[in-house]
């Protein structure tokens, strides 16, 4: 099924919706990109360009290849026409309930019957999503993480009504275009990533409310410490390697000074009712007045590109050790 998906429509033009059209571009697809903004979607080949320079400038893609996947791209204003030949087609709007169901009914009207449709939703219900689509069995989500060009995961979740052969056609599509995939067999409020990078973000604002330490030392904390293993270890087998005996001991000590709030943190909250709501305002956390975006976006991406190269080589060599438990959680977690 993964294998007669050439042409990829990709809705919404914005911060995601460029860099997921540049992925498939790069892998040779046929991408059709579309957005309601007439300015975003005017200004999205030149920031596919722009990402693509920084790839070439780093090694990653070389020129040839970023021409090919340039010319792989087209914009398109109207939706029926976006979507009207698509094989596969990823929705990568606003986090709105109210506008992702508008965009689907319209998927529903005017993609081909058979076309995959995907949500880019970073946690809201695939079913909710798909309430206007007469066929929920071709539904799935597929999360990106920003910037979705270089980040290498993408969840694949499946609706309560998706089939097994939806979700291993997009599994095959993603592996093909060099991301990679890992398929939630049930849907879960903040799927996988979320869920364990909101619970780690909770207590990280809560530490800089407490002045346990500053902004700056918190974040040279995580990249230095547990963010330098992950790559290589991941969660399970870190813990395995440092002893489940000792993680007990440390669990058992800790859990109960946990910040357990259930709300947004105040943190965030003081901040976003003063209107810092970070990069794009110029503050949050830090001050982002007098930094030049692009320069700081090539220089982040260049820097994530590096990552990205060791990433894949030590994926390339990877495996579960020989005793693995492959099932070891209850089925009704």
């Amino acid at each position: 099924m993964a294998g007669t998906i050439q042409q990829v429509s990709v809705v919404g033009a914005g911060r995601m919706g460029h860099g997921i059209a540049l992925v498939y571009a790069l892998d040779g697809r046929d991408v059709t990109l579309f957005d309601v903004d007439d300015e975003v979607l005017e200004s999205a080949p030149a920031r596919v360009d722009a990402a693509l320079s920084t790839m070439v400038n780093v090694g990653a893609v070389d020129r040839a290849t970023a021409d090919a996947a340039l010319s792989n791209l087209r914009t398109d204003s109207d939706i029926a026409s976006a979507v009207a030949g698509a094989d596969f087609v990823t929705e990568a709007v606003a986090e709105d309930i109210a506008v992702k169901q508008s965009v689907f009914a319209d998927l529903d009207a005017h993609a081909p019957a058979d076309a995959l449709l995907a949500t880019n939703t970073s946690g809201l219900s695939i079913a909710d999503i798909a309430r206007d689509v007469d066929d929920t069995s071709r539904v799935l989500g597929t999360h990106w993480f920003n910037p979705p060009h270089i980040v290498p995961l993408v969840e694949v979740v499946k609706g309560p009504g998706t089939t097994d052969a939806a979700a291993e056609a997009t599994r095959e599509l993603l592996d093909s275009a060099g991301k990679t995939p890992v398929v939630l067999e049930r849907e879960i409020p903040g799927f996988l990533g979320n869920r364990i990078q909101a619970a780690m973000t909770y207590e990280a604002y809560s530490l800089l409310a407490r002045g346990v330490a500053s902004a700056a030392d918190i974040d040279r904390a995580v990249r230095a410490g547990f963010g330098f293993r992950l790559p290589v270890m991941g969660i399970f087998e870190k813990v395995d390697q440092s002893g489940l005996d000792v993680h007990r001991e440390v669990e058992r000590s800790l859990m109960a000074d946990l910040d357990r709030g259930t709300d947004p943190n105040p943190v965030v909250s003081e901040l976003v009712d003063r209107g810092e709501t970070g990069w794009e305002s110029g503050k949050g956390v830090y001050d982002w007045t007098g930094v030049d975006r692009e320069t700081a976006e090539r220089e982040r991406d260049a820097a994530l590109l590096a990552l990205k190269s060791v990433y894949e080589d030590i994926d390339a060599g990877s495996a579960p050790p020989a005793n693995y438990v492959a099932d070891s959680s209850p089925a009704d977690e």
